[in-house]
C-alpha cells in the first residue's frame, strides 16, 4: 500500500528518498583533507586523464606527440575539466541555497539540500588541491562565463536548478567512474574520482526525484523554455571542449590543436559515452524534443 501511494505521490516518494539519502550521508562522506593522501608522489609513467579521452587522441598532432607530451596534455586537460567543475559546483551550491530559502528546514528535502551544500563546497576544495598536486594552475574562468553565471545563479528558475544539476553531474559522472578503476590513472586521480562518485551518487538520485517531480506540471511553453536551457548548456559544455589554453600550457600550438581536436570523431565518440545515460533519461521524461533536440545531436550527445 505504501508503495502504491508514493507512486501516486511523487512528493511523498521525494520526501521519502531525501531521509534515505541523509543516513546515507551520514555514514558515506568523506573529508578530502584527510580521506586522501596528498603527500603521496605522483607515479611516473601514469595518466591524468585516460589517453582515450583526451581531445587529440587519433589527430596526427597526437601522433606526432612524445609520451611525454601526451601525458602532459592530459595533466592540462585534467586541470581544465576540474576548473569546469568547480565553477558548476559554485553555482549550484549557489541554486542549491536558493531552493531552500523559502521552504521548511526540518523536512528531509531541506535537509538532504543542505548536506549536498556542504559536499560542494568539500568538492570545490578538493579539485583545487587536486589541480596543485597534480602541478598544474587553475584555469580562470572565461570572462563570459562569469557574466552568465552571475546571471544564472541569480535568476534561473529554481525549477531549472535540478534539470542543470543532473545534467551536468551525470555527464562528468561517467568519466569519473571510469578514472576510479583505471589503473592507468594516476592514484591521487582515482582517490579524488572514488569520493566524487560516491557522493555525487546521491545528489543525482535526489535530483531525478525532483525532477519527476516537477517535470509534469510545466506548461508547453515552460517546458520549452526548460529544453532550450539544457541544449544551451550542452552547446557550452561542448565549445570548452577543445581549450586553448590547455594546449598553450603543454607546449602545443593552440589554434593548430583546436583545429584538430574539434575535426576529431574520437571527441563525438566521448560525448555520446559521457551523455549516454543522461540523454536518455531526458527523452523519457521529455526534457529533449523540439528544436533542442538538433543541439543535443549536433554536440554529439544523441545520435
Amino acid at each position: 500500500m505504501t508503495d502504491l501511494i508514493e507512486k501516486a505521490d511523487p512528493t511523498a516518494r521525494q520526501t521519502k528518498k531525501a531521509a534515505q539519502l541523509l543516513i546515507a550521508s551520514a555514514k558515506h562522506s568523506y573529508d578530502p583533507l584527510i580521506d586522501i593522501d596528498w603527500d603521496a608522489p605522483l607515479e611516473e609513467g601514469k595518466w591524468f586523464l585516460a589517453e582515450k579521452r583526451c581531445s587529440l587522441y587519433g589527430t596526427e598532432l597526437w601522433d606526432s606527440l612524445t609520451l611525454e607530451q601526451k601525458m602532459l596534455v592530459s595533466r592540462e586537460e585534467l586541470a581544465s575539466s576540474v576548473a569546469i567543475g568547480v565553477w558548476t559546483e559554485h553555482i549550484l551550491l549557489h541554486l542549491v541555497s536558493r531552493y531552500v530559502y523559502k521552504r521548511d528546514v526540518s523536512t528531509p528535502q531541506v535537509q538532504f539540500a543542505l548536506t549536498e551544500v556542504a559536499d560542494e563546497v568539500r568538492h570545490m576544495i578538493m579539485f583545487a588541491k587536486l589541480v596543485e598536486k597534480i602541478g598544474s594552475e587553475i584555469y580562470p574562468t572565461p570572462p563570459k562565463t562569469l557574466k552568465n553565471g552571475l546571471v544564472l545563479k541569480t535568476f534561473a528558475p529554481v525549477s531549472a536548478l535540478w534539470a542543470l544539476i543532473l545534467l551536468t553531474e551525470e555527464f562528468f559522472d561517467r568519466f569519473q567512474r571510469e578514472q576510479s578503476n583505471d589503473e592507468t590513472i594516476q592514484p591521487v586521480v582515482r582517490s579524488v574520482a572514488r569520493i566524487h562518485v560516491v557522493e555525487e551518487a546521491r545528489h543525482i538520485s535526489f535530483a531525478r526525484t525532483e525532477l519527476e517531480r516537477f517535470v509534469p506540471t510545466l506548461s508547453k511553453f515552460k517546458l520549452d523554455l526548460l529544453r532550450k536551457f539544457l541544449a544551451n548548456t550542452v552547446k557550452s559544455i561542448r565549445e570548452e571542449r577543445a581549450n586553448p589554453l590547455v594546449y598553450e600550457r603543454a607546449g602545443l600550438d593552440p589554434k593548430v590543436a583546436v583545429a584538430q581536436a574539434k575535426a576529431s570523431p574520437f571527441n563525438k565518440e566521448n560525448a555520446a559515452y559521457g551523455a549516454e545515460r543522461i540523454a536518455a533519461y531526458y527523452q523519457k521524461i521529455g526534457l529533449i524534443g523540439g528544436s533542442s533536440e538538433k543541439v543535443w545531436r549536433d554536440a554529439g550527445w544523441i545520435s
